[in-house]
């Protein structure tokens, strides 16, 4: 195949990895999109790292009904910001976590 030609198909969604210490180390906790199936993290995490997914629960957190002050008019309006979806699997074998980084202070690449 000529150089170049390859496709490369990218996701169009974000997962995020909570640092659980709650959880046992055969054990990870993500946050997900909303739409997301328990057989579409499976299936990610097994094509892109390789990583062989025992069982996957899954759960909707609901979040705190909030307020918007608005300055301009007396009125108060009630919203409910988006809810968040968390999914737990069990892993084939243990995971560690990194260590977390310990100095904060923005990089610079030359």
């Amino acid at each position: 195949m000529p150089f170049g030609k390859k496709q490369v198909f990218l996701p169009n969604f974000r997962i995020g990895l909570l640092r659980a210490s709650h959880l046992p180390p055969n054990f990870a906790q993500f946050i997900v999109p909303l739409n997301f199936t328990k057989l579409d993290l499976k299936d990610y995490l097994y094509h892109a790292y390789g990583v062989k997914v025992l069982s996957v629960r899954s759960y909707v957190v609901q979040q705190k009904v909030k307020r918007i002050k608005n300055l301009e008019e007396p009125r108060r309006e009630w919203y409910r910001p988006r809810a968040i979806k968390k999914m737990t699997i069990e892993l084939e074998r243990p995971f560690v976590y990194p260590a977390e980084p310990t100095d904060l202070s923005p990089c610079v690449y030359l």
